[in-house]
């Protein structure tokens, strides 16, 4: 059964009006937040509690997503092979983001010679982090994700035991389907929602923090435009997709991922996008929701680079064994930066109380600028995401 238009992919019909607004709620948003930095401040709990909401609606149809998506894979005969395409994507993919961060760290060093002394930063974590800072220094901590995503993986996979899984899929459909009725009403609050995050940002956020650490925030940057264009566009190209062709087919998910600083915001669109291109439903279904948390190169790019930035700006000697360390813990790490925005720095946190060289007290000198960040990171995720699943439904020649 299927839960999406046949014809028209809802961002098509619906979207290309709503990203006229979300790029006029962007600017509306920074001006707001330049000329009027003290109404702005005040705009901050409007995107929280949407984002609350969202976050509600949206992880419920990533479990399902994942549920179907695994159960429905499995009934191919060719699920031990795409399953193996995917996971061998997912690492080489990761890996290269991770070499990739760590390379363009050590060659433009953002952490050394700064001129910054820690007085001259706001050395403030809002109380979210600093609890997360004493719960992910224990050694057995899991984050939340992690259970939720496995639980479904599991559930996933138990349900071929059953003979009457098909009705059971059938309700998940069913229940997927009124949460992306909801998310779509939803949506139309997003361009004010949208106007007091940014100007909210601008305010609290502004280019005079930005200017003092730019430098960190460039090497980010540049890696992830590297990355997108040079490491996923030669993948595209092996698979006769062009890179800036698939950027501009789904160029209102993207404008959404930055105006909203998270990939999860179009989740529930992407499918539509890429089924309306030809993509393989079943394929789409069964990568993309894996993809949000094991295939997030944003995320490992932007750790492997604030990990080096800190060890720089610190003057702490690492060697060899070091690195390979390092690359194992944000391999680790970047699993767990699937979330609402900020969820990236938690998985900072989580990077740098692993490796135990890094006050954790001084993670305030990045956050004043991660906010910068957050939106190359949650972009390279999301296009990588959207690629890889276009890719393994290439791979396998199946078209819809």
């Amino acid at each position: 059964m299927s839960s999406f238009p046949e014809h028209k992919a809802f961002t098509e019909r619906y979207l290309r009006n709503l990203s006229l607004y979300v790029f006029t709620s962007i600017i509306g948003g920074a001006l707001a937040g330049y000329y009027f930095p003290d109404i702005s401040r005040k705009l901050e709990m409007v995107s929280y509690y949407f984002f609350m909401v969202l976050e509600a609606l949206i992880v419920p149809v990533i479990f399902f997503a994942v549920i179907y998506g695994i159960s429905n894979i499995f009934n191919s005969r060719n699920a031990v092979r795409i399953t193996g395409q995917m996971i061998l994507y997912f690492f080489l993919v990761t890996s290269v983001s991770i070499i990739l961060g760590l390379g363009f760290g050590v060659l433009l060093k953002p952490g050394s010679n700064t001129g910054i002394t820690l007085s001259s930063i706001e050395r403030k974590l809002p109380q979210q982090f600093l609890d997360h800072i004493g719960i992910s220094n224990n050694p057995w901590y899991i984050n939340e994700y992690a259970i939720f995503l496995f639980s479904s993986i599991t559930i996933g996979i138990l349900i071929n035991l059953f003979n009457k899984k098909d009705s059971f899929l059938d309700a998940l459909d069913q229940g997927k389907n009124l949460f992306y009725i909801l998310i779509k009403y939803l949506y139309i609050i997003l361009p004010p929602v949208i106007f007091c995050n940014i100007a909210y940002s601008i305010s609290v956020y502004g280019i005079n923090t930005l200017l003092p650490l730019s430098k960190v925030v460039a090497t980010v940057y540049l890696a992830n435009i590297v990355f997108i264009f040079g490491v996923l566009g030669l993948i595209a190209y092996l698979f006769g997709i062009n890179i800036w062709n698939f950027l501009v087919s789904i160029k209102e998910e993207i404008l959404l991922v930055v105006a909203t600083s998270s990939s999860k915001t179009a989740f529930p669109m992407i499918f539509e996008k890429l089924e309306s291109q030809g993509y393989n439903r079943e394929i789409l279904r069964f990568v993309i929701p894996l993809g949000y948390n094991f295939n997030l190169a944003g995320a490992c790019i932007y750790l492997s680079i604030s990990c080096l930035f800190l060890i720089q700006f610190y003057n702490i000697p690492v060697d060899f064994k070091d690195y390979i360390f390092l690359f194992i813990i944000i391999s680790i790490a970047s699993k767990t930066a699937s979330g609402v925005p900020g969820s990236g720095f938690l998985a900072l946190i989580f990077t740098l109380s692993r490796i135990g060289k890094i006050p954790m007290t001084d993670l305030a000198l990045l956050y004043s600028i991660d906010r910068f960040m957050n939106e190359a990171r949650a972009v390279t995720n999301f296009i990588g995401i959207a690629l890889s699943g276009a890719i393994i439904s290439k791979l396998n020649q199946i078209k819809n």
